[in-house]
């Protein structure tokens, strides 16, 4: 029986968010992903390897997904604004955000899994990167003071998504987060 390899890292990706890699047995995998053991060897080598290629995925889909929000927006700072919302509030809806799959790997895998770790360690770095790309845009075109830090945002900004996941995790209400968004945004532009 042949599979979609795409397809396959998809479901994978889903049953390693729901229960993380140690809670992830080949078993569920197998049944997940409607494939045999021998056809999960043959396709990606081992579990680890295929949540190596989960996360390279996950990193993957970030960076397209923070172009497309640059290509759609007037400046770098909205189009990092739209990700954050769009990260926050998937498909519109406050209660389907979750946890960054990188986080939760590092969160989860520090002792255990020190190649899990630093490899999702490696990918929040590629984003921060391309956050850092987008404030010093953001800087050139002098809606960022000359005096900030590019690189310093880029990881503030990473720790602000972080703490509104866990936040709204407890906020039932949609407009204090859109608040908090507005509020993360407004503390950067140049005044004019």
């Amino acid at each position: 029986m042949k599979y979609d390899h795409t397809d396959a890292l998809n479901k994978a990706t889903e049953l390693f968010w729901q229960k993380g890699y140690q809670g992830t047995k080949m078993r569920d995998l197998q049944e997940h992903l409607d494939m045999r053991p021998g056809s999960i060897y043959a396709g990606f080598g081992s579990k680890e390897a295929m949540f190596l290629q989960v996360l390279d995925c996950y990193v993957e889909q970030s960076l397209l997904k923070i172009d497309e929000y640059d290509r759609l927006a007037t400046h770098p700072l909205e189009a990092l604004k739209d990700f954050v919302s769009g990260f926050i509030f998937v498909e519109g809806k406050l209660e389907n955000s979750r946890v960054c799959l990188l986080v939760k790997t590092v969160s989860e895998s520090e002792t255990s899994q020190p190649k899990l770790h630093t490899h999702a360690l490696l990918g929040l770095k590629k984003i921060e990167r391309k956050f850092t790309a987008l404030f010093t845009q953001a800087q050139q075109l002098k809606l960022l003071s000359q005096t900030a830090n590019p690189e310093q945002l880029g990881k503030w900004l990473q720790m602000q998504i972080m703490g509104l996941v866990i936040y709204s995790k407890n906020c039932a209400e949609k407009e204090d987060i859109v608040l908090m968004i507005e509020h993360i945004f407004s503390t950067l532009r140049q005044p004019s």
